[in-house]
């Protein structure tokens, strides 16, 4: 599939531009200024974003689905295609739980390596990139 994307993204930059209370919200409000959309995620990353959003009061599960109808967020499918490289990736790592959103998302990078990750799960994606060096991170400032 041939996106017309402009960077990939995580379900913690998802949560944090929808929710303004989140305290990653500026951030990620100033870099949805610089880095315009359209988005890609992954459809794990929108169900778990979609989870996270429903326990905010009031819920602000709408606003993901706001991004998907005006298109500045496409997703795109990986199941069941790239099941075993997800299931691989899931497994590479001995000391760490890798969720199955995070697998997604780096198995959609591999696909689209020119393409920036949105993260502001910094601790795990410095991780899951390590030896995929063409990978750029937009991570907040520490």
């Amino acid at each position: 599939m041939t996106s017309d994307a402009n960077a990939l993204v995580d379900t913690s930059f998802l949560v944090a531009i929808c929710d303004r209370r989140d305290s990653r919200h500026a951030w990620a409000a100033s870099i949805a200024r610089s880095l315009r959309g359209p988005w890609l995620t992954c459809e794990a990353c929108i169900c778990e974003t979609d989870h996270l959003l429903d326990y905010i009061v009031p819920p602000q599960s709408r606003w993901i689905y706001d991004l998907l109808a005006s298109g500045a967020l496409q997703s795109q499918h990986l199941l069941p295609e790239q099941l075993a490289q997800v299931h691989s990736e899931i497994a590479r790592y001995r000391d760490r739980r890798v969720d199955f959103a995070d697998a997604c998302l780096v198995i959609l990078s591999d696909a689209h390596p020119k393409l920036p990750v949105v993260t502001a799960d910094v601790a795990d994606f410095t991780v899951y990139f390590r030896g995929r060096s063409s990978r750029k991170l937009v991570i907040p400032a520490l």
